[in-house]
């Protein structure tokens, strides 16, 4: 399968193994989701799916980051705990992610669970003089790296010393020294070498690539956002300890904007996931990362909010049409050599860095060939169980009413009444299976 690789900056073949191993930054746990933090979990979803549709073992691991200052401000503002808070906000995430259809991660790791072992990683790179420990803070020695600093966000050494706002902490080496152990009275601390404190959140992930895998894993995915200084740091601190990468694959997905700004909770415009559900579905939005190439920016603006709408009533409307002529009897079967034409090219494309944008367009293409012999009442099962598994590999789920005995009765009367002309029967039948799903 080709990636894009951000840190060779070009497109790579996966190696063959027995087990993907892949990684995703999780949430930090003091508020609910929005739709922008879902686009690296869809990225995620759409690129596993596959993998299931192809017989690949995968093995995925999420962190959720349940120790943080805007959990100890949040615990602080609703007079509760830490740990309520992040319990609150971890199972909100978790039931977002189900009501969303994204498949559940293989493992799901809070890293207040990790915090010994956190501690451990931390010395042995205190050990080899890539950290130092200052009253009671451990920092990485960004010095003690060499070149490899900035290789991953395309950065040089001396252009971010020179960029950078010098930080008035007079215990680092480098202003560019990130903190792995954080000294402080605030909030949930744990006993550690240096004395109270908790971790950075740059060596969380880090750690737990290390800790769960063990070796260097094939997929990290995240948002573009977090390259630097976030994904550059995480890096930079598995290499230090292995001498090894930490992934042989970065995937990043490009900002999420909302009618042309971008969507963050500092400008106040973001879209909880459960408020964009009152209006639209879960496919809405997934047809909406889908169209557009990942690694590009979406812009949600309100055309593509009508377009996502319409492409999903056809689709529904196409499975709808088929249920009835299925129930009644109506279909004859067809053969044709279309079927391998198609799923040779669904599985180029999606090999192809997963360039679903043109999949939608195939998606489509289909979507009219099956619509034709629907209308002629001669289908290709062949194609359309094709056209069902190829929506179930991209993540689209639609609900389809069953069709009992009674809704066949109203369905053959009302095929009479237009046959007879009887329009007034006709129309009332018809609100009545547009009512019960249907129609």
């Amino acid at each position: 399968m080709k990636l894009y690789d951000v840190l060779l900056n070009k497109t790579t073949n996966t190696q063959e193994v027995n087990e993907i191993k892949i990684y995703t930054c999780g949430p930090t746990v003091y508020n609910y989701i929005h739709i922008g933090n879902t686009r690296p979990l869809f990225l995620v979803d759409t690129l596993i799916r596959y993998f299931k549709y192809k017989k690949i073992s995968y093995n995925f691991l999420l962190n959720i980051t349940d120790i943080d200052d805007k959990i100890i401000d949040k615990a602080v503002n609703e007079n509760t705990t830490e740990h309520a808070i992040a319990k609150k906000y971890t199972n909100s995430f978790l039931k977002d992610i189900k009501t969303l259809n994204l498949l559940r991660p293989t493992k799901i790791i809070p890293i207040s669970k990790k915090i010994n072992e956190i501690i451990e990683f931390i010395v042995k790179l205190i050990h080899i003089k890539k950290a130092y420990a200052v009253n009671g803070n451990v920092y990485f020695d960004i010095e003690s790296i060499g070149t490899e600093y900035g290789n991953l966000s395309k950065q040089r050494l001396t252009d971010l010393e020179q960029g950078t706002r010098k930080e008035i902490d007079s215990n680092k080496k480098n202003s560019l020294d990130f903190v792995l152990w954080k000294k402080t009275d605030k909030g949930l601390k744990w006993n550690s070498p240096w004395g109270p404190g908790r971790p950075g959140w740059h060596t969380e992930c880090a750690l737990l690539i290390n800790d769960y895998f063990k070796e260097t894993i094939d997929i990290h995915i995240g948002g573009i956002d977090l390259k630097f200084p976030h994904h550059e740091n995480e890096r930079i601190q598995f290499l230090a300890l292995t001498n090894k990468e930490i992934s042989k694959n970065w995937m990043h997905n490009g900002h999420l904007t909302y009618i042309g700004e971008k969507m963050s909770k500092s400008l106040g415009n973001t879209i909880l996931v459960k408020e964009f559900l009152k209006d639209y579905s879960p496919n809405d939005l997934r047809y909406i990362f889908l169209v557009t190439p990942y690694s590009q920016p979406v812009n949600i603006s309100r055309e593509m909010l009508t377009q996502a709408t319409e492409w999903n009533i056809k689709i529904l409307n196409l499975l709808k049409n088929f249920n009835i002529l299925k129930s009644l009897k109506q279909l004859q079967f067809a053969h044709n050599n279309e079927v391998e034409l198609y799923k040779s090219e669904f599985e180029r494309l999606m090999q192809d860095n997963l360039n679903t944008t043109n999949i939608i367009s195939l998606i489509n293409k289909i979507l009219k060939n099956i619509n034709m012999q629907i209308r002629n009442k001669k289908i290709n099962l062949k194609m359309y169980k094709m056209f069902n598994d190829f929506l179930k590999t991209l993540g689209f789920k639609y609900k389809l009413t069953k069709i009992s005995y009674e809704i066949k009765e109203k369905l053959t009367i009302w095929n009479k009444s237009l046959e007879s002309k009887n329009y007034q029967l006709a129309d009332k039948i018809r609100a009545e299976l547009i009512e019960t799903g249907v129609l």
